[in-house]
């Protein structure tokens, strides 16, 4: 078994995210490593261009708000862990993953799969995608939305 120093999960907030964040704190504590959780806000520049360009200053506001409110939603699933351990970013989540993995030196990457099929699988999820250009284990742990 793998003695694993530094482990990431990376969380979106949905109803899962509990129990994929308790799976991760045991697999972190029973290999004695620290813990990061990691939240990533999609760019809303980058959704919405011409609209920025009009309401900066709002586009601002907007975007300390929700960083915000991502950092209290993110301590709420940290728990105990200290606020340099729970990451919140913007930009795309597969490359703000890939980025914290790399900057941290993360040896495990506990992420959630909500067991897509068909189209959705094809296409790719944020764990294929992720999967596909980290150089860390990767633990994916099924959850599935209770409306799917």
């Amino acid at each position: 078994m793998c003695n694993y120093k530094k482990v990431l999960i990376p969380v979106d907030f949905h109803d899962d995210n509990e129990r994929l964040v308790a799976k991760g704190k045991r697999i972190a504590a029973d290999n004695n490593a620290e813990l990061f959780l990691l939240h990533v806000d999609e760019s809303l520049s980058d959704l919405y261009l011409f609209e920025a360009a009009s309401f900066s200053g709002h586009l601002k506001e907007f975007k300390q708000d929700l960083n915000r409110r991502s950092q209290e939603k993110l301590a709420q699933l940290g728990g105990d862990l200290g606020d340099s351990h729970l990451l919140v970013r913007e930009g795309k989540a597969t490359g703000e993953i890939e980025k914290a993995v790399k900057e941290l030196g993360i040896d495990l990457l506990v992420m959630g799969s909500h067991g897509h099929s068909g189209l959705r699988r094809l296409l790719g999820s944020t764990v294929n995608v992720v999967l596909n250009h980290v150089h860390c284990d990767v633990l994916t742990v099924r959850t599935k939305a209770e409306d799917a």
